[in-house]
């Protein structure tokens, strides 16, 4: 699947390296030694953590059983959670619970955002990662934005929210258990192979493969809901045209619970 876009370590790429240096000295000055995955995936940032933190106990959780059969640091435990339920967890268990482009998919994210945020202890750090889909859906051209503005009313049908990034500092807000937030938004091409920016192609290149086969595998699933495989050829063939106006909108929420 290649290198992974975001991850615990200070920035590999350049558009990221303000935020990513500035969250990775707080969460160095935390010590942690347990951390918590919401919808690990492939693990990559779960085992960016457990390297960092060789002495933490690293919990990645995921509604499928995706790290089975691969090497795993030993510090890491893996464990199938559903988010939308109570989490199997003490409140105030872990120095760290972090969630990356997972809220999107999950029926009722407030919810489940406010229950991840009672298992930090005090002193320690809740981390968010979302996308807001409506910059997209209204940058893009009219297959790309078809799909996106199609999958959105999936999600709401749903109970989940695809424009969740946005809100995700007002939610952190609003929970109370935090006196040091932090909040950042990113805008970034969709598709950007022409940049005078390497760094930037490979990121928008990243992010454009991980839509395409978002899109691959919801033409399989919703294809009565309307993303049929005819309209997910259409979008394949937009998506490579390479139109420079077609924007994500990306947001990082992190925040010290209040000691």
């Amino acid at each position: 699947m290649g290198e992974p876009v975001y991850t615990l370590k200070t920035a590999r790429e350049r558009t990221e390296k303000n935020r990513l240096d500035e969250l990775h000295v707080a969460l160095r000055d935390t010590s942690p030694t347990r951390i918590l995955e919401l919808g690990c995936g492939s693990g990559a940032w779960a085992i960016d953590a457990a390297t960092d933190f060789p002495d933490a106990e690293v919990v990645a959780v995921d509604l499928s059983p995706t790290l089975e059969g691969i090497p795993l640091p030993k510090n890491i435990k893996f464990q199938i959670v559903d988010a939308t339920q109570s989490f199997p967890f003490e409140q105030n268990s872990f120095d760290v619970v972090h969630s990356r482009f997972v809220l999107m998919h999950v029926p009722n994210a407030r919810d489940a955002m406010e229950r991840a945020a009672r298992l930090v202890k005090p002193g320690g750090w809740v981390v968010f990662e979302d996308v807001n889909l409506r910059r997209l859906i209204e940058t893009s051209g009219t297959a790309v934005s078809r799909v996106m503005n199609l999958w959105a009313g999936i999600a709401e049908a749903r109970g989940a929210d695809a424009h969740i990034g946005k809100k995700m500092e007002s939610i952190v807000r609003d929970t109370g258990l935090f006196s040091e937030i932090h909040a950042r938004k990113i805008v970034m091409p969709l598709c950007n192979r022409s940049s005078a920016s390497p760094t930037m192609t490979r990121l928008a290149e990243a992010f454009r493969t991980s839509i395409q086969r978002l899109v691959a595998d919801w033409s399989q699933r919703f294809s009565e809901e309307g993303i049929s495989k005819e309209v997910a050829e259409q979008f394949d063939i937009e998506i490579d045209a390479d139109s420079p106006e077609a924007q994500h909108e990306l947001y990082f929420v992190w925040a010290r619970r209040t000691l």
